[in-house]
């Protein structure tokens, strides 16, 4: 057994008391999101004979004032034991990937994100997942091809939920946040992704069930209606917690699965954690790491997740030049750069991953230059609550002006989703006001939204409206 995994099974079981600690569910009114001008058979995770998905979506209207294990422990100075408290407040929902499903325990204070469940990227029917950008050859190992789908699902705890529940109070007409709003401090999300990929560090991963689409579609889009159940099995989880001591008001990490025989929270290996893109720092050549004082990495997982001593030319590091990134991720971005472009519209100008890919391939960034363009492009630093463009909440011609959605990729998801079951149809009656803003992608600009259209689910249209995976 490494000693990171050793490490992390000796804190999750100091701090699993610690987890509970006001985690009682509290008397209060809950609020189910269910917008009834959406059809429940329009939902991407609608299936005929399959019962409804079973997460939470009875947003709380309150916060209780709650320690989180996490809060005790020093980021910069013990990152393991850091996400290890993390990854206890998960093993304290109950939380089990077994016998081909995940299930969680009655009243966990975990909640799913409303408006997932559209289009043919949304929600499918039997776990709730959402498809992924599908990983290009070389990005899982060596040998990994291209074709394998990766399909993820993500929960907020109390905190997250009930800014959702803020947004959401109206579920046909969610309010749009203004410049500077923020998750509550100690929000907390965390997401698990599966893939169909064959991939040697995966073997005795969890295994479950879900319908996806077929085999080697990637990230290629297809209507709901043609997925079948088919077999994933876990490759890493994601976590983002929203730290008042993190000085952009955030850390993201990332757990790869290993199999050390130590059951799932064991087994669960830190890959890193981060709070800052270091926008400063440079490597002399393509294949280095730069100086990262706002990342931690896990050396044992190079050879594994990265390069190690063998040739590895598509994966040289985790993310850009050792920022963090998870093995499903684009390795040319990092995991705070891709969710600080989180905006409502999106960017014009900048896409959540360095854009187009055909300038930014492995071999386009031997050029410095072309890797210096990347990095002061893509690479900065954001505070929570701010653009990455301030110039672009300036309202102009075709412009609406643009908000931040404080690193929240599934809230821009869900905005983008509900404007294109407006647009096609799906969303009935009065057209949203978010889908109404000038420069939007997806804008409906009649008052309502249109007669449903034929072909809503026949082609990948809805699909080029969401915002680029990472």
């Amino acid at each position: 057994m490494s000693k990171s995994v050793m490490m992390l099974l000796a804190a999750s079981t100091m701090l699993a008391g610690l987890a509970a600690v006001g985690s009682g569910q509290p008397a209060e009114a809950l609020q189910t999101v269910t917008c009834a001008r959406f059809p429940a058979q329009a939902s991407s995770a609608f299936r005929a004979g399959v019962p409804p998905l079973k997460w939470r979506t009875d947003l709380p209207t309150a916060l209780v004032p709650t320690v989180h294990p996490w809060e005790q422990v020093d980021f910069r100075t013990d990152w393991l034991n850091y996400m290890a408290a993390v990854l206890s407040e998960v093993q304290a929902s109950g939380l089990k990937i077994q016998d081909n499903t995940v299930t969680m325990a009655p009243g966990a204070e975990w909640w799913i994100a409303p408006w997932m469940d559209y289009g043919p990227n949304g929600r499918e029917a039997q776990l709730g997942l959402t498809k992924e950008r599908g990983p290009d050859a070389g990005d899982l190992s060596p040998q990994s091809p291209t074709g394998p789908q990766v399909w993820a699902i993500g929960f907020y705890n109390r905190e997250g939920a009930k800014a959702l529940h803020d947004i959401f109070a109206d579920p046909c007409n969610p309010s749009r946040p203004q410049l500077g709003w923020t998750f509550p401090a100690k929000t907390v999300s965390f997401k698990l992704l599966f893939t169909d990929a064959a991939v040697p560090y995966l073997a005795g991963a969890p295994k479950v069930r879900a319908y996806i689409d077929a085999a080697g579609s990637s990230s290629s889009s297809h209507p709901p209606s043609t997925r079948t159940k088919r077999q994933l099995q876990l490759l890493q989880m994601d976590i983002a917690v929203r730290d008042p001591r993190a000085p952009f008001g955030w850390l993201f990490g990332t757990f790869v699965w290993q199999n050390n025989q130590s059951g799932l929270y064991g087994d669960l290996t830190p890959v890193g954690l981060m709070w800052g893109n270091d926008p400063q720092a440079t490597a002399p050549a393509l294949g280095d790491f730069a100086q990262l004082p706002s990342t931690r990495l896990n050396s044992e997982l190079a050879g594994i997740v990265w390069k190690g001593e063998d040739p590895w030319p598509e994966r040289p590091w985790p993310g850009f030049q050792g920022r963090l990134n998870g093995p499903a991720d684009n390795l040319r971005s990092s995991c705070l750069s891709c969710h600080s472009l989180a905006q409502w519209p999106r960017s014009p100008t900048l896409s959540i991953v360095p854009t187009p890919a055909s300038r930014y391939t492995m071999a386009g960034l031997t050029d410095p230059a072309r890797r210096d363009e990347l990095r002061t492009k893509w690479m900065r630093d954001v505070p929570g609550g701010q653009l990455m463009n301030p110039q672009e909440a300036t309202p102009g011609p075709n412009w609406g002006g643009a908000t931040p959605f404080d690193y929240s990729l599934q809230l821009e998801a869900s905005f983008s989703r509900m404007c294109s079951a407006c647009r096609d149809g799906r969303l009935t009656g009065p057209t949203p006001a978010i889908c109404r803003v000038a420069g939007l992608r997806q804008r409906v600009a009649s008052a309502n939204c249109p007669p449903i259209s034929p072909n809503a689910f026949a082609a990948p249209s809805s699909a080029e409206s969401e915002p680029p995976r990472q």
